[in-house]
């Protein structure tokens, strides 16, 4: 019985390799040694599984990573736009703010010039009218002193004539005259 047992199990090896022929008839089995049967029917299994993947599941791991690569490149170029864009939009502010502070320096030193200017306006004005003020009240001194000068003149022709009126008439020594045109001269005045 162990004899035919032993043969079924050689017609068994036998299919596998020759060398396992050998194996089988030594009756021999150790942990360094070489099962050629065992070993063509992994690699046999190893290359059918090898071949079902490949046509399977290697396509689509493939295109899921081709998918993946191009989302992941995808969201650079966005992101590198979006940071262009940023860039852009920042360069943009910089250049409306610079431009907003050299409006606001022109709007100042506008405004200071039209407060210098209408300041010398204002004092140049107010310089003519004083001058003109001053002309006008010396023209008036100057008319008024005429006048008070041809008053007197008038006046003093007045007396002269009245004071020689009556020395005329009186025929008075010269105290008399001087009398005369002094009391003449409190009734005036």
């Amino acid at each position: 019985m162990t004899k035919s047992i032993r043969l079924t199990g050689m017609a068994i090896s036998m299919l596998a390799l020759p060398g396992t022929l050998q194996a089988a008839e030594e009756g021999s089995t150790s942990v360094f040694s070489v099962n050629f049967g065992l070993m063509f029917w992994t690699w046999i299994l190893f290359g059918l599984t090898l071949l079902v993947l490949w046509r399977n599941a290697f396509p689509a791991i493939a295109k899921g990573l081709e998918s993946r690569t191009a989302s992941i490149e995808d969201a650079i170029a966005g992101a590198k736009g979006d940071r262009e864009e940023a860039r852009r939009l920042l360069d943009e502010h910089q250049r409306q703010l610079d431009e907003a502070r050299l409006e606001a320096k022109g709007i100042l030193q506008e405004g200071r010039e039209a407060g210098e200017r209408l300041r010398e306006e204002i004092l140049a004005q107010a310089r003519a009218e004083h001058e003109a003020m001053l002309e006008k009240a010396r023209k008036e001194m100057a008319r008024e002193r005429e006048d008070l000068v041809a008053t007197v003149r008038r006046d003093a022709i007045d007396l002269s004539i009245a004071a020689a009126e009556r020395l005329i008439n009186e025929k008075l020594d010269d105290e008399g005259n001087r009398k005369l045109v002094r009391d003449y001269m409190t009734e005036l005045g």
